[in-house]
């Protein structure tokens, strides 16, 4: 109805049924269905009952109802329809017609009357329709200012850190509950995906970190070296995608770890004569030959003697 009509109204005034209003007592709270208050509060529009045994509060409707049934059903009541579809249009099209006919004592049409007068009463619709929502209880709120919630994890505001919260959920989206009341909403992540995280920064208690893992990973490699620190930057400056390199980045520095940050300083020089963008096995590579030539010359250094001097003593 809403997207028929392109919007939605201050309040909608329905009929008592069972479906929709769990009770409707004669003096105290009206209790709606939780799906149905929840259509209501996501289109900020106000569900309100008709009175019980009250039609004059929607005589209106009672009456286009019959205009309806004369108008669209007893229309097409003669025609066989092979599909829902076809179906379908065939109401569409009949209340066009309907809502385009003149009025027989006044001038215009419902269609006019609806677009000069009425329509610019309504509000906008939300960029995506309701759907009725899922629940999923008692979820702890992690140090990180995140719940686990089907495999991935979604952040809260800090001050709900150590508590219990509960999740509405449907397939665009993911709303957080404390006490009844709304503290965060997410776009759900898309099936397939493990571990993703959706965070506000908002929510943290302390501010997000962005893109700090490159920089301090070329920090690194200024501390090693020029030509270790202009390899990783030439790394960095042709990624089109800046985290993209990083995995290399790593490892490359790891070989610091593995031989000595001189031996990858001189690996990265050697490597850089012979590649503008040489790979991390060829920078490896280059380190070992290089750590292998200086264990060589420190074995040759330690055993210059060319004899075994026994001394005087020996032969005495």
């Amino acid at each position: 109805m809403f997207e028929f009509f392109e919007g939605t109204p201050v309040k909608i005034v329905c009929d008592n049924l069972k479906t929709g209003v769990v009770s409707h007592p004669k003096k105290g709270e009206i209790i709606l269905n939780d799906a149905y208050l929840a259509l209501g509060e996501y289109y900020v529009t106000a569900i309100m009952p008709t009175g019980i045994k009250k039609p004059k509060q929607k005589a209106s409707v009672e009456g286009s109802a019959g205009k309806i049934a004369t108008a669209v059903i007893a229309k097409l009541r003669n025609e066989i329809f092979t599909s829902l579809e076809s179906l379908n249009s065939a109401i569409r099209k009949a209340v066009k017609e309907y809502n385009d006919r003149p009025f027989q004592k006044r001038d215009g049409s419902r269609s006019t009357v609806f677009n000069t007068q009425e329509k610019a009463y309504l509000r906008a619709l939300p960029s995506v329709p309701y759907e009725v929502c899922e629940w999923s209880y008692g979820h702890k709120v992690g140090r990180n200012s995140h719940i686990s919630f089907n495999k991935g994890q979604y952040s809260v505001p800090s001050r709900y850190i150590g508590c219990k919260v509960d999740v509405k959920y449907n397939s665009h989206l993911v709303f957080v509950y404390y006490n009844r009341s709304e503290i965060a909403g997410h776009e759900i992540l898309p099936k397939g995906i493990v571990n993703g995280v959706r965070t506000d920064e908002s929510h943290l208690p302390f501010p997000l970190k962005k893109n700090k893992q490159a920089e301090d990973l070329i920090d690194a490699a200024r501390e090693i070296g020029p030509n270790a620190f202009e390899l990783i930057r030439r790394m960095y400056d042709e990624a089109k995608v800046t985290e993209q390199p990083t995995q290399t980045v790593v490892a490359i520095l790891a070989i610091a770890d593995t031989f000595m940050p001189d031996i990858l300083e001189a690996a990265c020089k050697k490597s850089l004569k012979q590649y503008h963008m040489p790979f991390y096995k060829t920078v490896y590579k280059a380190a070992e030959n290089l750590n292998h030539q200086k264990e060589l010359e420190k074995f040759k250094e330690t055993n210059k003697t060319t004899g075994i001097v026994r001394g005087a003593d020996y032969y005495g």
